[in-house]
């Protein structure tokens, strides 16, 4: 009787936990500034250790039906900062993309991915599979097509990218939403522990999310994919995917500081807006007019 009555305090504290979270995530005071017409920059600071019983540093860039946006997938040939792809590209906006080889050497071979890139009808990286197993990051996609962009849920095809009807497509994962509903995610360390993550949301009205959140700082812990999926939950994202993380996680607006960066990279162990590492891949958005 006791093992019972212990296992229902357990679910029930855990039960107030997570709505006391809810709570927390929905009445934040939220910072918004304007990056173009139907595109905006909103950013929060949970201080002092009031969300997930940790301290939280979430960006999110918003773009709306109807905004002056186009979004692209980009590649770079050798691995380069995202906030040097996006200035170079003249996007106004960006966060960083999925896996890649970590190599400084200017390695050019498959645009130095690990996972599936199309652009402009080309493959430019196919995925890298060992076995018969996808990776945790090929589970899902990117596609554009058509200038909209998709969340996509990875089926049994050995090769299911290739297969996809869009002009620009990158694989990654793992997703976390599905048409309003969370997916069961692994219980691995890699979706367990907390490290800064970077994730894409569509919401049902087509407003599309680029989500940041911050870690390995005492100013900010970082998330696991669980806390990650429950955040795009609350943000109202009906389909949601994970990116690359960790010391790549960095979100660009142009102007929004001195090198556009406005989160806080993690490779320099500071809170602050220089600890960039060098990416293979970005999210880009750019003003169509």
């Amino acid at each position: 009787m006791r093992k019972i009555l212990l296992l229902f305090f357990m679910l029930f504290t855990l039960g107030v936990k997570g709505q006391n979270d809810s709570t927390t995530f929905s009445a934040a005071s939220w910072n918004t500034k304007s990056v173009s017409a139907g595109i905006d920059h909103k950013w929060v600071h949970f201080s002092s250790g009031e969300l997930f019983a940790s301290s939280q540093f979430i960006s999110v860039i918003e773009i709306k039906p109807g905004s002056d946006a186009r979004i692209e997938i980009f590649a770079s040939p050798v691995l380069k900062e995202t906030s040097l792809m996006a200035s170079e590209s003249g996007a106004i906006a960006a966060i960083n993309g999925s896996f890649f080889k970590f190599n400084y050497t200017h390695n050019t071979e498959d645009y130095n991915s690990v996972d599936y890139i199309r652009k402009e009808n080309r493959q430019l990286a196919p995925n890298t599979i060992t076995g018969n197993k996808r990776a945790m990051h090929q589970l899902g996609a990117l596609a554009i097509f058509r200038g909209e962009l998709f969340i996509l849920k990875a089926d049994e095809l050995r090769e299911w990218e290739k297969y996809i009807q869009a002009q620009e497509v990158i694989t990654t994962g793992p997703i976390l939403r599905v048409a309003g509903r969370d997916l069961k995610l692994d219980k691995s360390s890699f979706y367990t522990a907390r490290h800064p993550r970077s994730a894409v949301g569509k919401k049902a009205d087509g407003t599309i999310l680029l989500l940041t959140a911050d870690g390995r700082n005492a100013q900010a812990a970082g998330v696991s994919l669980t806390e990650l999926q429950q955040i795009m939950k609350w943000l109202g994202a009906d389909y949601a995917i994970n990116l690359d993380g960790g010391g790549s996680t960095t979100m660009y607006v142009a102007g929004g500081s001195d090198n556009g960066v406005v989160n806080h990279p993690s490779d320099n162990k500071l809170f602050d807006n220089m600890g960039q590492r060098k990416v293979a891949n970005a999210i880009l958005v750019h003003k169509t007019r």
